[in-house]
């Protein structure tokens, strides 16, 4: 068992570190993919071995502690937000959600992958050391390069991938009109400008990084007259700094958008709630207080927009509820908003249902999503949501 102390440690310090780190994993954005490989690599070079199949079993035990604890600390933080902030709790049983296990599978899966690739470049270091500096130097602004692909609107920052439409841009201009028969053709064009923003500039930029650090770190061993930095290590890890600080730049932004959001819609009336966009990535219609409508689109026009999520929302209306704005669908009442209700709660999408006097119930659903509907009889709504009771756990049920 001792033997496996260091790898349980490393396992649980770094689900830990990443759960505070990497703060959108809620939104299983692809970027998290590059933390996850990390802590496998982690995993292998906090071990002594020199021979590869002696890692497999400490890295397996690694990856499936850290795989499981990492998506209990997401949930636990979901949990958190959807009673303190987003005044949509979640039942604690969504903890074993098969959902949630097979979160937990990917998280192991991948950090097993890491745990591979840390194999392999360990084996790398071993063999060349001594030469790996200049090689990392050289090979690293390409990498860097590559990583700010994910940055749109960013020119220093790099990209040419467009979210959307993406490569070859701007090297393309989409389908301009023919003059004569007006069909949409594709026109090429060179662009000597944007070939230096975005390519010969940020490469440049980057090597010109890297050469100062490796610099930096001889001119420091010269310096120091015991331990010397071991400048191979640095230079890396400057290298994956880089790459998880570029890949990572839009997810934490639209996290923090969406939070800024959800906190802009404190309200006392219907008449204070105003539905202010429809743009992906942030939902169909984004309702905030009116007071807050500059400030929010401010930020949401920050963002690389998709553009709209679908011409056929609008049905949506703004309504305040419990001194919160939240989307409420226009409805007439009938059948389809009462099969909807129906189909949300056994689905297990249910936050909260209010009943009236008057037959009106009031659903909340998690996602904030609200739908109104009048039930047949008095209670109807009590029973649908006792039905689904083992299968979904508690949905707050209330009546004037």
């Amino acid at each position: 068992m001792r033997k496996f102390k260091a790898i349980i440690f490393i396992s649980i310090i770094s689900a830990i570190v990443i759960s505070l780190v990497s703060f959108w994993v809620d939104e299983f954005d692809w970027a998290f993919i590059g933390y996850l490989i990390l802590a496998g690599c982690f995993m292998v070079w906090s071990q002594k071995e020199h021979t590869t199949y002696k890692f497999l079993s400490k890295l397996i035990i690694g990856s499936v502690i850290f795989g499981f604890f990492l998506m209990v600390l997401n949930f636990l933080r979901v949990y958190t937000l959807s009673h303190l902030v987003y005044d949509s709790p979640l039942p604690f049983s969504e903890l074993w959600d098969k959902d949630r296990l097979m979160m937990a599978a990917f998280f192991i899966f991948i950090s097993f992958l890491g745990g591979l690739l840390g194999i392999v470049l360990k084996g790398f270091y071993a063999l060349y050391k001594n030469k790996l500096d200049k090689v990392i130097v050289f090979i690293g602004p390409p990498l860097v390069l590559f990583a700010t692909l994910t940055i749109y609107r960013i020119k220093i920052g790099g990209t040419i991938m467009s979210s959307l439409r993406g490569w070859p841009y701007p090297f393309m201009i989409h389908q301009i009109k023919d003059v004569l028969d007006n069909f949409a053709i594709d026109k090429w064009i060179f662009s000597p400008g944007s070939l230096w923003h975005y390519i010969i500039f940020d490469y440049l930029l980057y090597l010109l990084i890297f050469i100062l650090a490796y610099y930096l770190i001889k001119f420091i061993n010269q310096k120091l007259k015991a331990k010397k930095i071991n400048s191979t290590i640095w230079l890396f890890g400057l290298l994956i700094l880089l790459i998880l600080f570029f890949t990572s730049f839009l997810p934490a932004k639209k996290s923090r958008i969406s939070y800024q959001i959800s906190r802009a819609g404190e309200c006392e009336q219907d008449s204070d709630c105003q539905i202010i966009a429809n743009r992906a990535p942030f939902g169909c219609a984004v309702v905030v207080n009116k007071a807050n409508t500059d400030r929010i689109m401010g930020l949401i026009n920050s963002f690389p927009s998709t553009g709209k999520l679908s011409d056929s929302c609008g049905s949506e209306k703004a309504a305040c509820l419990d001194h919160k704005c939240w989307i409420a669908i226009d409805h007439i009442s009938n059948e389809t908003y009462w099969d909807m209700l129906e189909k949300a709660v056994e689905d297990c999408e249910v936050a909260s249902v209010m009943q009236t006097h008057s037959l009106e119930v009031t659903a909340t659903l998690k996602n904030g999503t609200i739908i109104k509907a009048t039930e047949p009889e008095i209670d109807d709504v009590f029973d649908i949501v006792k039905q689904a009771d083992n299968k979904c756990g508690d949905i707050r049920m209330g009546t004037e």
